[in-house]
């Protein structure tokens, strides 16, 4: 494959990707129903709340005095 050929393919792939995230960008600020902002970039609360939350994993943290070694 030559190296226009090459750079074009290369070019196409880079204006199809750019333009699906306009098109994106565009449904996501008229309502529509576009995928950015969608629950990973909000941190997922909605699927955080459905699990139970267990106590046997809950981090405790010590102060500095109770470390030191008894006597």
């Amino acid at each position: 494959m030559s190296q226009t050929a090459q750079n074009l393919v290369v070019l196409l792939t880079v204006a199809i990707c750019a333009a699906f995230v306009l098109w994106q960008g565009i449904r996501t600020l008229r309502g529509r129903g576009g995928k950015v902002g969608s629950c990973c970039a909000k941190g997922c609360e909605a699927e955080q709340q459905n699990k139970p939350k267990s106590e046997s994993n809950r981090i405790v943290f010590l102060p500095a005095d109770m470390l030191k070694p008894r006597r």
